[in-house]
């Protein structure tokens, strides 16, 4: 049991990864002009599921940065089955000057600390020199170009993305556009959406339709409002609801006391290497 929520906690560690990166090509900030602060984020799902039945929750995250450049991201999960209603809590942080992430969850007891040989740059697919721990990065050709400005119009562009197992790539099309800038929270915020479709039969692992409008404050390099929708997906929307400027609390960027820490060490891999 104590493995599976392991597991599991690592995969939410390879999303999180991803979406960190995904962050930073859309915008291409730099983090070290970014302020220290600690947001609060709702997150609001309708999510579809196999068959065709609806899940419904509201969860929270927290997100930090500090003055030394590290992120930490603490993440509520909550899961239905019947009438029984379950909660957990996985955590990120992120250390781009040590080159190292550290991941645990509230379950498991047990810390992944990783090390990377290097920091910027990373694309492809990555695992510990047992091949376990496997994680994949996006390479150029997975994420749209967003334009310069909303006089631009629409682009439109086809690349191909690993399907949700990983092991399959679909070939795809992206649209997006520059929504310009408005005011949230009494912060300047820069818009894009984009929408995602494959253009291939897709499995039981494979890519939904979806249509992304997100809100950013360049200021944080920080998401302000993000709704993802499709018909095979549903829709999430996760908004900020509190923003502290100012050093966070240092401990959301260690694991608990009396949790084991697990050291590993990233290798570059094949795609689809076990």
């Amino acid at each position: 049991m104590r493995h599976r929520y392991l597991v599991l906690a690592l995969s939410i560690v390879c999303v999180a990864a991803v979406l960190l990166f995904w962050r930073s090509k859309i915008y291409g900030g730099s983090s070290a002009a970014v302020a220290p602060y600690t947001a609060h984020l709702t997150v609001t799902e309708n999510r579809v599921l196999t068959g065709g039945s609806s899940w419904d929750a509201v969860s929270a995250e927290v997100i930090a940065r500090d003055r030394q450049g590290r992120i930490s991201e603490r993440t509520e999960h909550i899961s239905q089955n019947g009438g029984q209603r379950t909660q957990r809590f996985s955590f990120f942080v992120q250390d781009p000057a040590k080159r190292q992430t550290l991941t645990w969850d509230s379950i498991s007891q047990t810390a992944v600390l990783a090390h990377w040989p290097y920091w910027s740059g990373r694309k492809g697919c990555w695992a510990d020199e047992h091949g376990q721990h496997q994680s994949r990065f996006p390479n150029d050709d997975d994420w749209d170009k967003v334009p310069a400005s909303p006089g631009q119009g629409k682009l439109e562009t086809i690349g191909s993305m690993a399907d949700l197992s990983g092991n399959k790539r679909t070939k795809t099309r992206y649209v997006s556009e520059n929504l310009g800038q408005k005011e949230i929270h009494g912060l300047t915020a820069y818009g894009m959406r984009w929408t995602i479709t494959p253009l291939e039969g897709v499995g039981p692992y494979g890519i939904p339709e979806t249509t992304t409008e997100l809100w950013k404050s360049k200021e944080f390099d920080l998401d302000l409002l993000k709704v993802t929708s499709g018909p095979r997906y549903g829709l999430k929307r996760v908004e900020l609801s509190d923003l502290q400027r100012g050093d966070p609390d240092p401990e959301l960027f260690e694991a608990p006391q009396g949790y084991k820490v697990e050291t590993i060490e990233y290798r570059q891999v094949t795609c689809g290497q076990k």
